[in-house]
């Protein structure tokens, strides 16, 4: 995939998202999304949040490249790395997905050491 357009749409179907899905969780319109998809626009200002309502990394969705997951704390683990590279596809997706959901909604049980005594 050579360009920012074909990144996007080729994304949005694999996760099986509609135009319309992706401007709601993204917070653009769906012609926006027409726009960014067809090359009519180049937009860099929702750049993060398509690549996380996609699942995918905002540096390969702006600069492209061969793994749309950036992982990078594999790297010093071998025995997760090892066990990563023994999932699917479909379950590293998954696992990013919910890591990047995560970041985005932390409760406050799950970070006791920022809720005040």
């Amino acid at each position: 995939m050579n360009d920012l357009a074909h990144r996007i749409k080729a994304a949005r179907h694999q996760r099986g998202q509609s135009q319309a899905d992706l401007a709601q969780k993204t917070r653009l319109t769906q012609q926006m999304i027409s726009k960014l998809e067809s090359g009519q626009s180049r937009s860099t200002s929702a750049i993060f949040a398509i690549a996380n309502a996609l699942c995918v990394s905002a540096e390969w969705l702006w600069l492209g490249g061969e793994n749309p997951q950036t992982i990078f704390f594999f790297d010093d683990t071998p025995s997760l790395a090892k066990a990563w590279r023994n999932l699917t596809e479909t379950q590293r997706n998954n696992i990013i997905c919910q890591i990047m959901n995560l970041g985005q909604n932390p409760s406050a049980e799950e970070h006791p050491q920022d809720t005040p005594p």
